[in-house]
């Protein structure tokens, strides 16, 4: 999989056209040069539509399950709804998000981001379509949720196994009432990961299904008895709703501890995420169809997905930023890898490493060295990248 592209002919094109102010409904084919995304990714793919907009581009998102963005390139199948339904498109200015209604027929995705890897959401005995690049992006973690004021703080694999897989008879207190054990359903990214970690297969989890992660949330904070209710988050929702739900740490098989993924339960540094003491994560896959030479067929789809690996910076967006406020890691700061769900931990060393930066992010500080150019670095940390000299 090879990336050439770049949106440069598209701007060209665009010189001196800015989004204008969108009306709140309308076709979303009518945009200015619209490229369809879906799938999961929501904040890494709004902060992209604002810059892009100002460029005359508009990323039009439908928010939904990883798989569903799966099948939108694997199959072609297209993005349909309206904004009236509730089902539309999003998209953003410089400052508002709007809504459009797709065509009758639907549109083709352009790219679409899931939280799993394809071969998770169905078989694929040999490998995706060649025609279908994978490219790992940014790492999200999961993990088990309970309302803010619970007096529980960890859960082990073997806890979440009985929890999910039983319900009422998991024998586990104080999580033994179905209707405050909030599961998402097959379709759910953050469901699939957590099946493949507990061994509950994600079609037999047991519970009260919710309807998205902002109902999880609700139905969290809501719940008659907060000791009793527990449900599955991925870290991006739970930090934007720190003050109702908690995440729980999380003891993996053979570990003798559980742990939380920031190295305090107060912190937001993602240590143990990147360094593998925790263990349910995974990275986005940012899918798109390829030309007969390999290269993405969109170029706007080329350039998202270089900014999503790192070898290339959004024009005006410092991405680690955002995403290290969001509580997903820049593959830049992960310090281990995997190459299949929930697969063994191998090190890992980023060609462009942000660790430090992302350590002064998130902690407000870092052992590093500052610089500006890589002459003020030492031969043990030679590369200056965003201000801070790393080893490569």
């Amino acid at each position: 999989m090879r990336l050439r592209h770049s949106l440069s002919f598209f701007l060209a094109a665009a010189a001196g056209l800015l989004l204008a102010a969108p009306a709140e409904a309308g076709p979303c084919s009518a945009l200015p040069n619209p490229v369809y995304i879906n799938g999961g990714g929501g904040i890494f793919i709004e902060n992209l539509g604002r810059v892009l907009s100002s460029q005359g581009i508009t990323l039009i998102y439908k928010r939904q399950g990883s798989c569903l963005a799966v099948d939108s390139i694997v199959n072609g199948t297209p993005l349909v709804g309206t904004e009236a339904a509730g089902t539309g498109g999003m998209y953003w200015d410089t400052s508002s998000e709007y809504a459009c209604d797709f065509d009758v027929d639907g549109n083709v995705a352009d790219v679409g981001i899931s939280d799993v890897f394809p071969s998770t959401c169905s078989s694929l005995p040999n490998g995706l379509p060649q025609d279908v690049g994978d490219y790992l992006g940014p790492v999200e973690a999961y993990g088990f949720a309970v309302p803010r004021p619970s007096a529980q703080e960890s859960i082990s694999r073997e806890a979440a196994y009985f929890v999910f897989g039983f319900g009422a008879e998991s024998g586990v207190e104080p999580w033994t009432d179905p209707t405050a054990i909030f599961t998402r359903g097959e379709g759910s990214g953050t469901q699939q990961m957590l099946a493949v970690a507990t061994g509950v297969p994600v079609d037999r989890w047991k519970g009260t299904q919710a309807s998205s992660s902002a109902d999880i949330v609700s139905k969290l904070a809501n719940a008659p008895d907060k000791e009793k209710a527990i449900g599955i988050l991925a870290s991006e929702v739970a930090i934007e709703n720190d003050l109702t739900v908690k995440l729980l740490a999380y003891q993996d098989t053979g570990q003798t501890c559980g742990y939380y993924m920031d190295s305090t339960p107060t912190a937001r540094d993602k240590a143990n995420v990147r360094d593998g003491h925790y263990t349910v994560w995974g990275p986005f896959h940012v899918l798109t169809k390829l030309d007969q030479d390999g290269y993405p067929r969109s170029a706007v789809a080329a350039d998202i997905v270089s900014y999503a690996i790192g070898t290339k910076d959004p024009p005006g967006l410092d991405l680690v930023q955002v995403l290290a406020a969001a509580g997903i890691v820049p593959e830049c700061a992960m310090r281990v890898t995997r190459t299949a769900e929930m697969g063994p931990l191998s090190s890992f060393q980023p060609p462009r490493s942000c660790g430090c930066y992302f350590d002064a992010l998130t902690q407000g500080t870092t052992s590093c060295a500052p610089c500006t150019t890589s002459i003020d670095c030492p031969a043990s940390a030679p590369a200056c990248n965003y201000n801070h000299c790393e080893v490569q």
